[in-house]
């Protein structure tokens, strides 16, 4: 007899609501209180929201949008996940647990509207907006294999010479637009789905090569983000390619291949954890060495199995304490080093509780606020409209000036404790405003031609820029830095870099007929 095919979808969508369902009760059997009870409904509404957005139809003509609006989703569904698997309760280390939990319900509110009336339309028969056709016009979907590599191995030596450049200052554009340019090292991975750009691609064995090379540079740049990014690119279009090619996953499902599939995960984040722990050890030192010496130290700390036990031992018991907003800033929520940004509500929490401090809607968050903005534009073109800001002075985040002392921490910040602390409960209008624009701009990255969806190149190799565009980072002003600045300036520097490798191409091409005329 012949079993139902399985989506992965729907699978998706079981997996969650199981999930959920075991953790509500985990936290109510062994954690019962209110607030933990309003942390429950909390990951309850976003589940039931999200649950109607997870199709087929958003994930295919929208899955751009749809990306940034998961992290949204995660921000409010794994902190009770994650917490309960870690016997800790959602609101562990929580001051303002009521606020934080009927605040960040409101938010998601907004952020779903926000993505359903940017997504509603965005169908394969509709007809292109003017700004698409543009860059249709301009061979913005346009790519072939070669050009992915070339731009791959561009990125490559790019981010080769950002090890020995170090960190773009205020004023040095072109460190800049050099540093803008890493994100083109994950141009060849595209090619392990290439159908995702509607080309054919077999030599998949160099791809995964290259991506092995990737993996161990990453080690070496002693950032945790940078190892995550090209499992996490990897991932994101398998996911994608799935949902499109509507791929039945029954065979998938095979006990073999789950048993595989997950002695391989369980290994991958072991591997992960070591390097995660080893790295933080040797962060101390990556400003005195260069970046050679810096992986090999790395890897000789990974392989001293007494000091990473000891450093296990020393990790375990900073996170056994707990300490309060008063006692100073603090950023332990979860153990897991991968979810401290997706997951780690408490920063929204503690963020809550230095904007009551500092007033909501108070003057110098608002001043601060017109100045990051004007700060998003090129200085020469403020000096043309008679504006002088001086820029080197921001040598500290908006969490720093919302926590009020110790600047230069470069300290996180949620959306909602620095919105209300910048602009009171009008903060809530204008960020369904920003994320109603942002997924708008998102949207631009997918073309309907012949009754078929092309996505851009530049918009696969920045999935999970994309994933990450909602976390616990500068607020509401990375999204104005988002829709002012990084949208055109990541359109055009791709462009600029397609129409020159794509030059050397041709040229190589026309000198190879001509050698062999």
């Amino acid at each position: 007899m012949n079993k139902e095919p399985i989506h992965l979808l729907n699978l998706l969508k079981k997996s969650l609501g199981t999930i959920l369902l075991l953790a509500i009760i985990g936290e109510l059997i062994f954690f019962p209180s209110l607030a933990n009870f309003y942390g429950c409904l909390m990951a309850i509404i976003s589940f039931g929201i999200f649950y109607q957005f997870l199709n087929e139809k958003y994930i295919r003509d929208s899955p751009f949008s749809f990306f940034m609006y998961l992290s949204m989703f995660m921000y409010r569904f794994l902190p009770l996940i994650a917490t309960i698997i870690e016997g800790k309760p959602i609101t562990y280390g929580f001051e303002r647990p009521y606020e934080t939990f009927i605040y960040e319900i409101l938010l998601f509110l907004i952020s779903s509207l926000a993505f359903y009336l940017a997504c509603k339309n965005e169908k394969s028969t509709s007809k292109n907006n003017a700004f698409k056709q543009v860059l249709f016009e301009l061979k913005f979907f346009e790519i072939t294999p070669n050009i992915l590599w070339g731009m791959g191995l561009l990125g490559f030596m790019i981010r080769i010479y950002n090890f020995n450049a170090g960190t773009a200052e205020y004023g040095d554009v072109s460190g800049k637009f050099i540093s803008s340019l890493n994100y083109l090292m994950y141009a060849p991975l595209i090619l392990m789905f290439p159908s995702l750009l509607n080309l054919k691609y077999s030599k998949t064995k160099f791809v995964w090569l290259y991506t092995i090379v990737v993996f161990v540079i990453s080690i070496a740049s002693n950032s945790r983000q940078s190892i995550i990014t090209p499992i996490a690119i990897i991932s994101l279009m398998f996911f994608l390619y799935v949902v499109t090619n509507n791929i039945k996953i029954t065979r998938l499902l095979a006990p073999w291949k789950i048993i595989f599939f997950a002695t391989a995960l369980f290994l991958i984040l072991s591997i992960l954890s070591k390097i995660s722990t080893a790295m933080l050890f040797t962060r101390t030192i990556r400003s005195d060495v260069d970046k050679v010496e810096l992986f090999q130290e790395t890897i000789r700390v990974i392989q001293n199995e007494d000091l990473m036990a000891r450093l296990k031992d020393a990790s375990n018991l900073k996170t056994s304490t707990l300490t309060s907003y008063q006692e100073g800033w603090t950023e332990h929520y979860v153990d897991n080093f991968m979810l401290e940004r997706y997951a780690n509500m408490r920063i929204t929490d503690e963020t809550l509780f230095y904007a009551e401090k500092k007033g909501y809607s108070n003057p110098q968050m608002l001043e601060l606020f017109n100045k990051n903005v004007l700060s998003l534009f090129p200085t020469p073109l403020l000096s043309l409209f008679g504006i002088y800001l001086d820029k080197s002075e921001f040598k500290y985040s908006r969490g720093d000036f919302l926590y009020g002392s110790g600047f230069g921490g470069y300290r996180v910040t949620s959306h909602i404790g620095d919105g209300l602390a910048t602009f009171g409960y009008w903060y809530f209008l204008l960020q369904f405003f920003c994320f109603l624009i942002i997924f708008k701009l998102l949207n631009t990255f997918t073309y309907y031609k012949d009754k078929r969806i092309n996505y851009a190149p530049f918009g696969l190799m920045n999935l999970f820029t994309f994933l990450g565009m909602f976390r616990n980072a500068q607020g509401i002003i990375g999204d104005v830095g988002y829709i002012v600045r990084g949208y055109i300036q990541g359109i055009v520097t791709y462009l600029i870099i397609y129409y020159i490798v794509r030059s050397i191409f041709r040229v190589l091409n026309f000198n190879k007929k001509y050698i062999s005329n």
